[in-house]
């Protein structure tokens, strides 16, 4: 006998990296899944949010600023961050 299973409910916000009906947008809001180094060698804890300032490979990675638990540019795999915020345009 074979059960069956209900289908997942819809998330409101794309998966990791964006890869939902839009993909990631410059000034979007996103939370990374794991720590990340920044360019100036601080790391950013898992959980963090911060705003992307530059798509790079046709959104394969991100530029992201973090301002908070620590101030640092960092560059993020897109399936390292997931969309938390839509930058109002």
């Amino acid at each position: 006998m074979c059960a069956m299973r209900a289908p997942l409910p819809k998330s409101p916000l794309p998966p990791a990296g964006g890869l939902g009906p839009e993909p990631v947008r410059e000034l979007d809001r996103v939370r990374i899944l794991r720590a990340v180094l920044g360019d100036d060698a601080v790391t950013v804890p898992a959980g963090t949010t911060g705003t992307v300032v530059a798509i790079y490979a046709d959104g394969e990675a991100f530029e992201v600023e973090f301002t908070e638990p620590v101030d640092t540019l960092a560059t993020v795999e897109a399936d390292t961050v997931r969309l938390v915020e839509r930058a109002v345009v």
